[in-house]
Protein backbone atom coordinates (compact mmCIF):
# COMPACT_ATOMS: atom_id res chain seq x y z
CA UNK A 1 0.00 0.00 0.00
CA UNK A 2 1.65 3.68 -0.97
CA UNK A 3 1.23 6.96 1.22
CA UNK A 4 -1.96 7.78 -1.30
CA UNK A 5 -3.93 5.00 -0.49
CA UNK A 6 -2.83 5.11 3.24
CA UNK A 7 -3.33 8.80 3.48
CA UNK A 8 -6.99 7.91 1.66
CA UNK A 9 -8.14 5.50 4.36
CA UNK A 10 -7.20 7.43 7.08
CA UNK A 11 -9.38 9.99 5.65
CA UNK A 12 -11.97 8.02 5.78
CA UNK A 13 -11.66 6.96 9.39
CA UNK A 14 -10.56 10.38 10.69
CA UNK A 15 -13.15 10.66 13.56
CA UNK A 16 -15.40 13.62 15.52
CA UNK A 17 -17.07 13.44 18.64
CA UNK A 18 -21.10 14.05 17.97
CA UNK A 19 -21.85 13.92 21.52
CA UNK A 20 -19.52 13.89 25.15
CA UNK A 21 -21.40 13.49 27.55
CA UNK A 22 -19.75 11.40 31.03
CA UNK A 23 -19.81 7.71 30.28
CA UNK A 24 -21.19 7.89 26.96
CA UNK A 25 -18.91 9.29 23.74
CA UNK A 26 -20.60 9.31 20.28
CA UNK A 27 -17.63 9.01 17.58
CA UNK A 28 -18.61 9.56 14.08
CA UNK A 29 -16.79 9.22 10.85
CA UNK A 30 -17.99 11.48 8.18
CA UNK A 31 -16.27 10.30 5.47
CA UNK A 32 -17.11 6.49 6.24
CA UNK A 33 -18.78 5.79 3.58
CA UNK A 34 -15.81 6.38 1.44
CA UNK A 35 -14.16 3.20 2.43
CA UNK A 36 -13.44 0.60 -0.43
CA UNK A 37 -15.98 -2.31 0.39
CA UNK A 38 -13.11 -4.44 0.86
CA UNK A 39 -12.45 -3.31 3.96
CA UNK A 40 -16.42 -3.13 5.74
CA UNK A 41 -15.95 -6.94 6.81
CA UNK A 42 -13.24 -5.88 9.21
CA UNK A 43 -15.14 -3.15 10.83
CA UNK A 44 -16.39 -5.39 13.92
CA UNK A 45 -12.42 -5.73 14.56
CA UNK A 46 -12.33 -2.12 15.69
CA UNK A 47 -15.62 -2.45 18.05
CA UNK A 48 -13.86 -5.51 19.66
CA UNK A 49 -10.45 -4.29 20.30
CA UNK A 50 -11.96 -0.75 21.68
CA UNK A 51 -12.58 -2.61 24.96
CA UNK A 52 -9.24 -3.70 25.41
CA UNK A 53 -8.86 -0.07 26.78
CA UNK A 54 -9.49 -0.06 30.62
CA UNK A 55 -12.67 2.07 31.08
CA UNK A 56 -14.45 1.30 28.16
CA UNK A 57 -17.20 -1.47 28.75
CA UNK A 58 -18.56 -1.31 25.16
CA UNK A 59 -18.89 0.02 21.76
CA UNK A 60 -21.82 0.29 19.68
CA UNK A 61 -21.37 0.83 15.70
CA UNK A 62 -23.95 1.82 13.46
CA UNK A 63 -22.58 1.30 9.81
CA UNK A 64 -25.89 3.17 8.54
CA UNK A 65 -25.01 6.25 9.63
CA UNK A 66 -21.23 5.69 10.12
CA UNK A 67 -20.78 6.35 14.36
CA UNK A 68 -19.24 4.60 16.86
CA UNK A 69 -21.19 5.00 21.06
CA UNK A 70 -18.48 3.81 23.42
CA UNK A 71 -19.86 3.31 26.77
CA UNK A 72 -16.99 3.77 29.40
CA UNK A 73 -16.29 4.46 33.22
CA UNK A 74 -15.65 8.08 33.61
CA UNK A 75 -13.18 7.11 36.44
CA UNK A 76 -11.14 4.88 34.56
CA UNK A 77 -10.96 6.77 31.51
CA UNK A 78 -11.15 10.16 29.38
CA UNK A 79 -13.01 11.00 25.77
CA UNK A 80 -9.31 12.45 24.99
CA UNK A 81 -8.07 8.96 25.88
CA UNK A 82 -10.71 6.99 23.97
CA UNK A 83 -9.96 9.32 20.85
CA UNK A 84 -6.29 8.55 21.33
CA UNK A 85 -7.17 4.66 21.49
CA UNK A 86 -9.15 5.03 18.26
CA UNK A 87 -6.05 6.66 17.10
CA UNK A 88 -4.19 3.86 17.61
CA UNK A 89 -5.95 1.29 16.51
CA UNK A 90 -6.50 3.06 13.07
CA UNK A 91 -2.58 3.01 12.81
CA UNK A 92 -2.52 -0.63 14.08
CA UNK A 93 -4.76 -1.50 11.06
CA UNK A 94 -3.20 0.25 8.51
CA UNK A 95 0.15 -1.16 9.70
CA UNK A 96 -1.18 -4.91 9.22
CA UNK A 97 -2.72 -3.44 5.52
CA UNK A 98 0.99 -2.28 4.47
CA UNK A 99 2.41 -5.72 5.53
CA UNK A 100 0.31 -7.69 3.90
CA UNK A 101 0.32 -8.71 0.30
CA UNK A 102 -3.86 -9.50 -0.03
CA UNK A 103 -3.43 -10.66 -3.63
CA UNK A 104 -1.12 -13.66 -3.09
CA UNK A 105 -0.83 -14.31 0.66
CA UNK A 106 -3.32 -17.10 2.12
CA UNK A 107 -4.95 -14.77 4.42
CA UNK A 108 -5.86 -16.40 7.92
CA UNK A 109 -7.85 -14.03 9.31
CA UNK A 110 -7.86 -15.60 13.06
CA UNK A 111 -4.03 -15.38 13.26
CA UNK A 112 -4.50 -11.38 11.91
CA UNK A 113 -6.79 -10.55 14.39
CA UNK A 114 -4.21 -12.20 17.06
CA UNK A 115 -1.12 -10.25 16.17
CA UNK A 116 -3.28 -6.85 15.93
CA UNK A 117 -4.39 -7.64 19.42
CA UNK A 118 -0.82 -8.24 20.56
CA UNK A 119 0.44 -5.06 18.88
CA UNK A 120 -2.41 -3.58 20.42
CA UNK A 121 -1.64 -4.75 23.91
CA UNK A 122 1.82 -3.71 23.64
CA UNK A 123 0.79 0.09 22.68
CA UNK A 124 -1.75 -0.08 26.14
CA UNK A 125 1.74 -0.87 27.86
CA UNK A 126 3.67 1.82 26.59
CA UNK A 127 1.03 4.66 27.95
Amino acid sequence: MGLIEDAYLRHCLKHTVSCDLPGRLRLTFPKYKLLPKEALPYLHYVKDVMTMLPGVKDTVLNPRIGSMLVLYDADVTTPKEIQRWMSAVVDTGLEFVREIDWQTAAVDERAIEQKARERLAERLKQR
